[in-house]
């Protein structure tokens, strides 16, 4: 069942939903109890039926839950929002679900929404965004980020059409990270049951094991296995090595702590393989700890990683990425006409400026107003730092000349 509307409403689309430009208001209308109950049960997956209403539009009978794994809270909860969970499939502007991201590690409120924004301007996979007031039973409950769920509309939406065959009816995964068993692509055997337990099949749900989680244990098996005279005929096909290097740039440039090359192993992305496909590819996901500092070394967990690791042995490899960090550098500080200004820093600005009010009064958010006037000026200084940093140890790294001002 799809939820339509008569008049002006009816032609918004989900592009209006997550309009980076718009500081949006979502209402959630449900039993108080509920509420209470869904706070209380925080690290409980339980869902609760509910309204949703945005600009206007309402639909009836969607289902909630609290959502997240250091960012869970029993005062401001994650939530996710599923349409079709009580009636089969409902959709709301062609969506299944949506993601309202608490913020709650994050002080200066935009490190989720200013990454995904920066990546899309790259070229890599990465869900649409903006900021919310969330309101429950008429009552202001916080800024939120308003998040496009991965999921095969998102798919649809990324990877386009070949001809009139929609790319979107892959096998997609949502990489599980385990508390305690930090995983950097190390072989985890023959058995496709690691392989199950950190990569949570989302699509094809009824295919055999072999068919969902054995082309993964191949993968890792080859990576650690192919010697750098094979490595890039062999795993190529298998997973899109120049996608992967330009997502693990986009990363370093960012400074994220906590992803494909985290502090305590590999976390937060979903793995795509491609439909028709025996090729994967990386899709970003939950890049809240990023922005860690301006001197992030440029190398950062290259050598701990097994697959970062062996694709940079490769000269190939290794020259494009520190490219492509080049081209990041220039992204992030491309000036537009009668701007000071580069594009990362004038991007945040505009974000800060847009939610000033909202993080100002939520009253629920873990962290004080002096908090997020200090992190809104770490983040603002971030970007001209990065981009001189990266530029000179670029140089340093490729034996290239530095530019002036380099130590």
């Amino acid at each position: 069942m799809v939820v339509l509307l008569a008049g002006p409403a009816a032609a918004q689309t989900s592009d209006d939903l997550f309009n980076p430009d718009v500081l949006q208001r979502v209402d959630l209308w449900l039993n108080s109890k509920d509420w209470d109950k869904l706070k209380q049960n925080f690290q409980e997956n339980d869902y609760y039926p509910a309204d949703f209403v945005w600009n206007g539009q309402t639909v009836r009978n969607v289902g909630i839950r609290s959502r997240g794994l250091g960012s869970r809270s029993t005062t401001k909860p994650g939530l996710r929002v599923d349409f079709d969970r009580y009636a089969t499939d409902q959709t709301f502007l062609n969506l299944k679900s949506l993601v309202l991201d608490n913020l709650t590690q994050d002080a200066s409120g935009i490190k989720e929404t200013a990454t995904m924004r920066f990546f899309a301007r790259l070229g890599i996979p990465a869900s649409r965004e903006t900021h919310t007031r969330l309101y429950v039973n008429g009552q202001y409950s916080g800024l939120y980020a308003l998040i496009e769920a991965v999921d095969k509309t998102m798919l649809a939406r990324v990877f386009g059409k070949i001809g009139d065959d929609t790319q979107n009816d892959g096998y997609l995964y949502e990489y599980k990270y385990q508390l305690g068993f930090p995983w950097r692509f190390d072989y985890l055997g023959a058995s496709l049951d690691p392989y199950k337990v950190y990569f949570d099949a989302k699509t094809h749900e009824d295919k055999s094991d072999a068919k969902k989680w054995g082309p993964i244990e191949e993968l890792n098996r080859l990576a650690n296995d192919t010697p750098a005279a094979s490595f890039e005929q062999t795993i190529n096909p298998r997973l899109d090595l120049t996608a992967y290097i330009r997502y693990m740039s986009a990363q370093n440039f960012v400074a994220e702590n906590d992803g494909f090359l985290g502090y305590d192993g590999m976390n937060n992305f979903y793995f795509y393989r491609l439909e028709n496909s025996d090729q994967h590819v990386f899709i970003a996901w939950d890049e809240d700890n990023a922005f860690l500092s301006p001197e992030f070394l440029t190398n950062t967990r290259h050598d701990e990683n097994v697959l970062m690791r062996k694709t940079m042995a490769l000269d190939k490899f290794r020259s494009m990425y520190y490219g492509m960090l080049s081209e990041a550098a220039v992204s992030a500080g491309e000036v537009a006409a009668g701007q000071a200004n580069g594009w990362l820093r004038r991007e945040m600005e505009r974000q800060l400026d847009m939610i000033a009010v909202a993080m100002a009064t939520d009253t629920v958010k873990p962290y004080s107003n002096a908090d997020h006037a200090a992190a809104r000026e770490a983040m603002l200084n971030f970007a001209a730092a990065r981009i001189s940093y990266v530029q000179c140890d670029v140089a340093k790294q490729t034996g290239q000349t530095k530019p002036a001002g380099c130590q």
